[in-house]
């Protein structure tokens, strides 16, 4: 009977200690698994991991922004060539913006005009709207004006909707507002290199208009965010991207014969666009002052206008994606 209890209490012993030693070892386990995952969070480390999932999150809303586009107005311009484009294109035009425009004021005003003004002013920390509201708004807005025939361009908007999603991404992970900073510049820089397979411009962008800074923790992810932008952009768009290599193909020479008249077409080029900033100020103020409606009213207006003047143009000029340069 004693070897029995001897027996059961050594067998117990054994328990025990290989007990202590399994959690020994789950400890040292946890304990190094933590100092590796401290190790991770360190502020460079996770600088990079952000850049880049801002950078893929960015990339992706600009290209189903362009792919929106094009698919919608590829099926306004068709539709233009089977019904009669004096009464279609400019149905579309006052539609798309009316609705365009309803949408901005009952859900987001933030996300009127270009975009850029509204990212500066909250790099600037300026307490404005800049949050997924502003993305999803941006994008469906930008969308519905661009395919309905408005002669606007992406760059802006694309901007803008890189930006919103980057600053919300940081609300979600703990950062300075120094560091809020640096992600919502990378991730205009990001929306920016996707939509126009532009990575280099998407840096310089950051640096000389948006937030002025050449710091290494700034710069590093700026680069990062927007080259994964542009290689995000490259994987999804495919071979529908213009990447515009074509004009490579094609040599220019320069004769001294031909100067005159590129001096007449300098002076032309700066006369024109002075008049055209001093249309849009005077246009501006009519607007305010004559113009006694909603926003939504206003957007279709001038999606009517637009229409109505497309109409009038060969068919060649309806796609007004392609004279944008998409």
């Amino acid at each position: 009977m004693g070897k029995v209890n001897g027996n059961l209490n050594t067998r117990t012993q054994h328990s025990y200690a290989s007990l202590i030693q399994s959690a020994f070892g789950y400890f040292m386990l946890f304990s190094t698994a933590s100092n590796a995952f401290r190790q991770f969070l360190k502020p460079k480390r996770l600088a990079i991991l952000e850049a880049v999932l801002i950078g893929l999150i960015a990339a992706s809303a600009a290209v189903l922004l362009k792919q929106s586009v094009y698919w919608l107005g590829g099926w306004r311009v068709k539709e233009s060539l089977l019904l009669p484009a004096w009464l279609l294109l400019p149905a579309v035009g006052l539609g798309g913006g009316f609705l365009a425009g309803l949408l901005i004021e009952r859900v987001a005003p933030e996300a009127t005009g270009s975009g850029i003004p509204q990212v500066k002013a909250a790099l600037a920390y300026v307490p404005i709207a800049l949050n997924l509201r502003v993305a999803i708004v941006k994008l469906l807005s930008t969308t519905l004006t661009l395919s309905s025939g408005f002669v606007l361009g992406r760059q802006g908007p694309t901007v803008q909707i890189g930006a919103a999603l980057a600053a919300q991404l940081s609300r979600w992970v703990p950062a300075s507002p120094d560091h809020q900073r640096q992600l919502i510049a990378a991730g205009a820089a990001a929306g920016l290199a996707a939509g126009f397979d532009a990575p280099i411009a998407g840096v310089l962008f950051v640096i000389e208009e948006l937030l002025h800074d050449v710091s290494s923790l700034t710069l590093g992810t700026a680069i990062l965010a927007s080259f994964t932008g542009g290689v995000v952009s490259r994987v999804l768009a495919g071979s529908s991207l213009n990447l515009g290599t074509h004009s490579t193909l094609y040599q220019t020479g320069l004769s001294p014969r031909e100067i005159p008249f590129f001096l007449l077409l300098g002076i032309l080029t700066g006369v024109l666009a002075a008049l055209f900033n001093r249309s849009i100020l005077a246009s501006l103020k009519f607007s305010r002052r004559h113009l006694r409606i909603g926003l939504p009213w206003k957007i279709g207006l001038a999606g009517l206008i637009s229409g109505a003047t497309i109409a009038l143009l060969p068919p060649e000029f309806r796609d007004t994606t392609t004279c944008r340069g998409f």
